[in-house]
This record gives structure tokens, sequence and C-alpha cells, in this order.
């Protein structure tokens, strides 16, 4: 027991044992930010073996379930007052565009974003983009991710990056595209700051606008 133990149950995808193991840490008062700690290490190493090949989508979806359960653990503890608060990586919104009702990809997205330390606003499927503006005045966030499944919707994307450019919004959020039929030439195209291939490689693309190493 302990968290080195969590972190390879973790990239080891031992759902039940995971569970179990944070519970006892929660009960024998390690902090929780230690905890949460030792579940991101996790997650980078489930990244790290999809990255190798050795595991695959269903995988990443497993550990993103796992990670979503474990918050849920934890988001008590961390939020009692005993903790002191978590420093967020950024701020995202994520979004399925309009006419897309289809979530496994960007809710995949979202929880490798937040077990890397983001704080990510979800505006679901099928988004209009007058509503994405809408909540990019709200809540200011640092990155707007969008995410379409199907060709037919790819206009969504562009759409919304054009209705985010009208309303004057442009220079006040970074946007990075994804999706199976999005491509890095689509993305350019539409005027995105980022093109995400995978989860995976959307996590890195996000810090790496935060810290302003890409440009559009």
């Amino acid at each position: 027991m302990g968290l080195e133990s969590l972190t390879a149950k973790i990239t080891d995808l031992e759902i039940e044992e995971v569970l179990a193991e944070v519970k006892q840490l929660i009960a024998s008062k390690t902090a929780p930010l230690e905890i949460l700690a030792a579940c991101r290490a996790g997650m980078e190493g489930v990244g790290k073996r999809f990255e190798k090949g050795e595991y695959y989508v269903a995988d990443l979806m497993l550990a993103g379930s796992i990670f979503q359960e474990v918050m849920q653990i934890l988001n008590p503890v961390l939020n009692s007052g005993d903790s002191t608060q978590v420093k967020s990586s950024g701020k995202v919104i994520i979004a399925t565009v309009r006419d897309d009702i289809h979530d496994i990809g960007k809710n995949l997205v979202k929880s490798m974003l937040a077990a890397n330390g983001f704080e990510v606003i979800d505006l679901g499927v099928n988004v209009e983009p007058e509503v994405i503006c809408r909540e990019i005045m709200q809540h200011q966030p640092d990155i707007l991710a969008l995410s379409c499944l199907l060709t037919s919707t790819l206009d969504g994307i562009e759409d919304t990056i054009a209705e985010v450019t009208k309303q004057g919004l442009r220079d006040k959020v970074k946007i990075i595209v994804g999706g199976a039929p999005v491509t890095e030439k689509l993305a350019a195209d539409f005027g995105a700051d980022a093109y995400g291939a995978d989860a995976y490689a959307a996590v890195p693309q996000c810090q790496a606008l935060l810290e302003g190493k890409l440009h559009a």
C-alpha cells in the first residue's frame, strides 16, 4: 500500500484495486494532493504505454474512467478546506461542434486534460457557435477545444472559429481541434492554433499553447 503502489495500479488499469487504495490512503490521512499527484503519475504511465503501442484507445478510455471515479472520491476531501486548493494548469472549454452528437473522443480528451491538472468546462455535444462564444465570454478560458467525428460536421469547426473571430474573441483564446476527419492541414486552414491527433497528443499540445510554444 502507498503512493507508488497507487501509481502502478493506475498504470496497470486495476480499477478495483485503485479505488480501494485511494480510500485507504484517505483513511490513513495521506495528503489529498499527494494522492492526486500519484494518480496523475499513473495516468502519465498509461499515456506512455499508449505511445509505445502497448495500450489502445479502449485502454485510454478505461484509464479516463478510472481517473473520473478517483476524482469522485477525492473531490470532497480536496474541497473540504483541509487541503490547499489544487493549482490549475489552465482552463479549457471543450465541445463537440454543431450537428455532431459524438462524445467519446471529447470525453477522453476531457479526462486526459483533467488528469494533467487542467480545469475543463464541458459544453457537451451539438453545440452552436454562438453558445460557445457566450461561454468563452463567461468563463474566459485559456484554450477552446473543438471536436467532431463526422466529415459532414467539419464545417461546424470552421464556423465556430469564424464566429469566435467575428465576436472579437479570437485573440483571447487559443484553439485546438481534433477528431477523426480532422487533419493538421485542415486545422491550419480553419485557423486553429493546434491539432490533436488523439487524446494523448492533445495534452502536450495544450501545454505548449499555454507556454507560448505554438502559434497560429
